[in-house]
């Protein structure tokens, strides 16, 4: 009776393969659908960054985007397999997005979705970036002189006509202002939109992670993991060899400069992502406040009284090239140590 049994489910069996993914599928579609595979069997797992989860569902896997902006509603992206079948809209938000994986064409409004691109091998989608005047990326910038990228401008001006004519499958935009936003315009000219909110992050590594939101649109979740992973070895690493300095020897640092436009010198606070890559260095961050997830607002006296014996000064400030660019602004900051010393530095260098 028992090999009976035995062999009528050996015979059920092999009437009725069960198809297992091997691996997430980066180019095409699902030619024969079968309910209940699990077609993402390489997924990310999302450890340090914040501001966006993701859920699996075998054939679909739903993106959470959260605090994009100040005040912002939550955000709900549907990533469907291609060629399986789409989820009923009723058990999503109202004004969630469904979209096919793995994507095609992509533009990017921001300098910081970039890397995640290049860093994947996925360039070969990018098809339009908001400008190319603040992209270091050599390889981006070799594709705009040669006309394979174009320029859809900024915010709620960006070239929609544009847009539309490139036909992408989808935009990568961010948040400040719906008033100004991009995201808002594109979404009303019905192109699926999503937004990055990495800038809000608060901690290096929750940055970088982001990798990984680019990733899941292409599935390629394997390659994503494995690029985190390195990043955060590397990371610990020089954190570790940070942490084995003596208090005497901790640098001191400066950071940004004073803004005309603003009237006021903006210093990040300790819980910010730059107060955290500054402890992690084992620096000594002048002026800024330790338990701020802010940036404290100075006068340039104050600054100058608190700041101008630091032993290094990091700028963010454009148009900034040389020592000499940054006197012509204020012949004051000649009498900061760091200046004196040649130990200014910025983020282009």
């Amino acid at each position: 009776m028992q090999e009976k049994s035995l062999l009528l489910l050996i015979f059920i069996l092999c009437l009725s393969p069960v198809v297992i993914a091997s691996s997430n599928l980066t180019e095409g579609c699902i030619e024969d659908y079968v309910a209940g595979v699990d077609y993402f069997p390489q997924k990310v797992d999302i450890v340090e960054a914040e501001r966006f989860t993701v859920e699996y569902h075998n054939h679909y896997k739903v993106i959470e985007v959260s605090d994009a902006f100040d005040g912002a509603p939550g955000f709900q992206y549907v990533l469907v397999q291609c060629g399986a079948p789409i989820p009923e809209a009723s058990a999503f938000a109202a004004d969630a997005q469904f979209i096919e994986v793995p994507v095609g064409d992509i533009v990017t409004l921001s300098t910081t979705q970039l890397p995640p691109l290049e860093d994947l091998g996925l360039l070969d989608h990018l098809v339009a970036v908001d400008s190319g005047t603040y992209i270091s990326s050599s390889a981006v910038q070799d594709m705009l002189a040669q006309g394979d990228v174009a320029e859809v401008g900024f915010g709620a001006e960006i070239n929609i006509e544009k847009v539309l004519e490139l036909a992408p499958d989808v935009v990568m935009s961010y948040g400040y202002n719906p008033a100004t936003d991009a995201h808002p315009v594109l979404l009303e000219a019905g192109i699926f939109t999503a937004l990055d909110a990495s800038w809000r992050e608060s901690s290096p590594l929750g940055r970088a992670e982001w990798l990984k939101f680019a990733a899941l649109f292409y599935n390629q979740e394997a390659q994503a993991e494995a690029l985190f992973a390195q990043t955060a070895v590397e990371y610990a690493a020089l954190r570790n060899l940070s942490a084995s300095l003596d208090a005497s020897e901790r640098p001191s640092v400066l950071l940004n400069t004073f803004l005309g436009y603003a009237d006021a010198w903006f210093v990040p606070g300790g819980e910010t992502y730059i107060g955290q890559l500054l402890r992690d260095a084992s620096a000594e961050a002048l002026l800024s406040e330790a338990d701020s997830a802010g940036s404290l607002s100075l006068s340039f006296e104050s600054a100058y009284a608190g700041g101008r014996d630091a032993q290094h000064w990091l700028l963010e400030t454009f148009g900034v090239y040389s020592l000499a660019d940054l006197l012509a602004q204020d012949s004051r900051f000649g009498d900061f140590a760091a200046f004196e010393t040649g130990t200014v530095w910025n983020n282009n260098r």
